[in-house]
C-alpha cells in the first residue's frame, strides 16, 4: 500500500523490514495523514512510533513529554507498518498504521515505556 501525497513521484524498493510479529493485526480505520513538517525531509522507517495531535488531527513522530511523560495534546498511538520518502513539504496518507497486533520490538523506531503504556493492544515481541 502507497503512501499518498499530491506529488506523484515512483518510488523504488527500499525497506524490505518485516516489524509484523504475526499475521493478526489491526491497521487505523480511515487511515492516517502524517504531518510532513513535523517529520522533515528525511527517510521514515517501517516500525516508526506516531501519535495524532488533536490540534491539527495529524499524526506526527511520537516523543515522550518532560521526564518521559505522556506528551500533552496527543492521542492515537499507534506505529507505521511502511516506510516513507517525506519531503517536508507534503503531507502522506497512509494505512498501514498499526492499532492492535504483534510486533518485533527491536526492529521498532521511537518507543518508549511510555507509548507502551498507552498502546496496550499492541504486544511487544522480544525474541526474534
Amino acid at each position: 500500500m502507497p503512501v499518498y501525497t499530491p506529488k506523484f513521484t515512483e518510488q523504488p524498493f527500499k525497506s524490505g523490514k518485516n516489524i509484523l510479529a504475526s499475521e493478526h493485526l489491526q491497521y487505523i480505520e480511515g487511515g492516517a495523514t502524517l504531518d510532513a513538517t513535523k517529520f522533515g525531509a528525511k527517510y521514515v522507517e517501517c516500525g516508526t512510533a506516531i501519535a495524532r495531535n488533536i490540534t491539527t488531527g495529524k499524526f506526527e513522530p511520537y516523543k515522550d513529554g518532560s521526564e518521559g511523560a505522556l506528551p500533552t495534546g496527543f492521542d492515537e498511538f499507534a506505529i507505521l507498518d511502511i516506510d516513507w520518502d517525506c519531503d517536508g513539504k507534503n503531507d502522506g496518507v497512509v494505512g498501514q498504521v498499526i492499532v492492535r497486533g504483534s510486533v518485533y520490538e527491536s526492529k521498532l523506531v521511537g518507543v518508549t515505556e511510555t507509548f507502551k503504556k498507552e498502546t496496550p493492544l499492541i504486544r511487544y515481541v522480544k525474541h526474534i
